[in-house]
């Protein structure tokens, strides 16, 4: 899963019709974690395994824990019926790799425990090596948004990644979805690599664009620790990241994707009318997510679990306990930090009123001084109706965020 969690304290068994403190009232999303892989990229810390890997063999009892973990749902989260969830994201790892049975499998089993609504938006990441043999397979058994990992169309910058698929792989992929009917297409670009420079970046993006995607999600490399990347990067193997340039490529970014008439809704994603990611929408607005599988994060009534990101204890069935125990392990302070953090992501703002009832209290209090250099330093719009960042302030999202913390 793309970093996406939070929490908030809670009291009280969840009922279907409960959906944590604060404005929002609205079903349920679902996460569901695969994490293998046919090869990881090196600049990846999701807790993923490789097909090199001896883990890469165990699919099979990872498959029938997911479908267990799933199963037990309602006796962990005193579940008194089944609540109503619209939107479900197969995050990985390359979830691409299952077939239409096994995805059809987990399908069932989510909807045995939820109560599916029919306009239900189920989003498959997909890596474009693949996709080819089972896309069909996949949009047949029920997915109808595919999230697919192109990351550039540069030959040079796909081997710098690491990645197993080349550019004519991944245009034949969108291609493919387009012609399997999916209506629902997303692309991911990444920006900011080591040694790239804007002209590459806008040649490379204005390739993407014009495979048509409705929605675009565009990351700026991080060097993760423990992560290949980190180490080359310490050991001077990679060239340095030109931080300038990847500033330039940003702007220009909100710039051409504007123009190409996309709304940015959230510091990194872009999409046509319409086409918002409703289930990473979830997380930013502190929905409730059930998340499954191995290191997955959800957040229920407003409290935060993670799964184990091991996974001897994953197949053993160490799972939390359900809402109690993720509500003892939240501190406040952390969580406000966290809630103003998620705040800033979204590009239109959310009214003061909004942060106040997340976060009991004024924010403008909470955070005075935090509040207050934000507006300073030309971060924070000021005598604003709603908490939203100038365009300065998106420009420097990470930097915001860490100054609540």
């Amino acid at each position: 899963m793309r970093g996406e969690d939070a929490s908030l304290s809670a009291a009280g068994p969840l009922a279907a019709e409960s959906h944590g403190p604060g404005p929002s009232r609205e079903p349920a999303g679902i996460y569901l974690h695969w994490p293998f892989c046919a090869r990881k990229c090196p600049y990846c810390d999701f807790f993923t395994f490789g097909r090199e890997h001896p883990t890469f063999n165990r699919s099979g009892d990872y498959l029938r824990a997911l479908l267990d973990d799933i199963g037990s749902a309602p006796d962990r989260f005193e579940l008194s019926a089944p609540p109503p969830a619209d939107t479900i994201y197969f995050g990985g790892g390359t979830p691409s790799l299952l077939t239409g049975g096994e995805l059809r499998a987990i399908l069932s089993a989510v909807a045995g425990v939820f109560d599916l609504l029919p306009e239900a938006e189920v989003t498959l990441e997909v890596n474009p090596t693949a996709a080819g043999r089972g896309l069909a397979e996949s949009l047949e058994a029920g997915v109808n948004r595919l999230s697919i990992g192109c990351q550039s169309l540069r030959e040079e910058n796909l081997a710098l990644l690491g990645r197993d698929h080349d550019a004519p792989a991944a245009r034949a992929t969108v291609a493919a979805a387009r012609r399997l009917g999916c209506r629902n297409v997303s692309v991911d670009v990444m920006f900011g690599l080591p040694g790239e420079r804007l002209a590459s970046f806008v040649q490379d993006l204005e390739e993407l664009l014009a495979l048509g995607p409705d929605h675009l999600s565009a990351y700026a490399l991080t060097f993760h620790e423990g992560t290949p990347f980190k180490r080359w990067r310490d050991e001077g193997r990679l060239p340095p990241v030109d931080e300038d340039a990847a500033a330039a490529m940003f702007e220009w970014l909100m710039d051409r994707a504007a123009g190409a008439g996309f709304e940015h809704y959230e510091v990194s994603n872009w999409c046509r009318p319409g086409r918002r990611s409703r289930h990473n929408s979830k997380y930013w607005r502190r929905c409730d997510v059930f998340a499954f599988g191995a290191s997955a994060h959800g957040i229920v009534g407003g409290a935060r679990y993670e799964n184990p990101r091991d996974l001897d204890r994953y197949l053993g069935g160490e799972l939390p306990s359900g809402p109690a125990e993720a509500r003892a392990s939240s501190p406040g302070r952390s969580d406000q930090a966290e809630i103003m953090m998620l705040a800033s992501r979204r590009v239109e703002g959310v009214p003061w009123e909004e942060l106040s009832a997340w976060l009991g209290g004024d924010p403008q209090v909470l955070f005075r001084s935090e509040i207050r250099g934000l507006v300073r330093d030309g971060l924070l719009e000021p005598g604003c109706e709603r908490f939203r960042l100038t365009r300065r302030g998106l420009l420097f999202a990470d930097a915001v965020a860490r100054r609540f913390f």
